[in-house]
């Protein structure tokens, strides 16, 4: 087969291992599973995780969550700041599934109007991250907003919801589980301290939720990057290299033996704007041999290194 255009291979059977690893680590755990889709944003990918007792999904944006309604997956969390102009779409939704948001200011409650179907709410909360949410020691905050919900008989309080993104840049176990025991201890704190309300807690992020086994108090994890694994993943120790799921097939469009460089038809859109140093060098991926048959590893390790412009 001629591959004449940038083409992604998925490893099917790596995926699934990847699945069934994440679905075995929360079952040992004692934890519920509410994969992360962004990653994928496939409803074939996400109907594999059925097969290991998965019926609820985590996305990012109400597409996503449509996409997947259309697909048949009756419970969705909306894992991204609730947008009020967006009511007609949360209307829309709610209708055909249980559909929950995220939430961490006061005014969104208060800009809420016409829900026709009853939501469930979670409460982001910041552990460190600094991204959104609510700092986790800000107990008056927390309470303020489930008072102020309580006036909408439609929103219902559902817990606490937390994405410790910060695990992606920590680059030594040590790291990983400072962050890691922080966000735990801060979501048992805000469990006990608003138990009459007797609040669900999620927490996800990949790394993490790859290397941990105790999760404290938390209800369910939310990890979505671990479908497919990366190279950054793989370098801070979530994944071994043999893990990653993806590899993109190019064609080679030049070759300038002086330089010892090759120039493919991929770019940003086709890799991502996101790169890893190694031995001092910026690099976007890594050249694996290539069959119909899928890949295997070089023997030495050949980088992308192109600004990717």
């Amino acid at each position: 087969m001629q591959i004449t255009k940038p083409t992604l291979l998925l490893d099917k059977s790596i995926c699934l291992r990847n699945i069934e690893k994440m679905s075995s680590r929360a079952r040992e755990a004692d934890v519920g599973f509410r994969p992360h889709c962004k990653t994928h944003q496939s409803h074939e990918i996400a109907n594999w995780f059925r097969d290991f007792g998965v019926s609820k999904l985590t996305v990012s944006s109400f597409d996503m969550a449509a996409y997947f309604v259309q697909a048949g997956w009756q419970d969705i969390l909306v894992a991204f700041p609730f947008n009020p102009l967006e009511i007609k779409r949360l209307n829309q939704l709610a209708s055909k599934c249980r559909i929950s948001v995220l939430i961490d200011q006061v005014e969104t409650i208060e800009s809420i109007q016409g829900l026709e179907k009853e939501v469930g709410y979670y409460i982001d909360i910041d552990t460190g991250y600094g991204r959104t949410g609510i700092k986790s020691d800000q107990f008056a905050q927390v309470e303020k907003i489930i008072q102020v919900a309580r006036s909408n008989s439609k929103l219902v309080f559902s817990g606490f919801y937390c994405h410790a993104g910060h695990s992606y840049k920590a680059n030594n176990r040590a790291k990983q589980n400072e962050i890691h025991l922080k966000a735990i201890s801060d979501l048992k704190n805000l469990k006990i301290q608003f138990s009459s309300y007797e609040p669900r807690v999620l927490y996800g992020d990949t790394p993490n939720c790859s290397i941990q086994s105790d999760f404290g108090e938390v209800n369910e994890i939310t990890p979505g990057n671990f479908v497919f694994y990366d190279l950054i993943q793989a370098s801070i120790g979530s994944c071994q290299e043999s893990d990653i799921a993806i590899a993109m097939v190019c064609p080679i469009v030049g070759k300038y033996p002086d330089s010892k460089e090759v120039v493919i038809h991929g770019a940003a859109v086709h890799f991502s704007k996101e790169s890893l140093k190694v031995n001092g060098q910026l690099t976007y991926g890594k050249l694996v041999n290539y069959s119909p048959h899928g890949w295997t590893p070089m023997q030495d390790g050949i980088y992308l290194t192109s600004s990717l412009t």
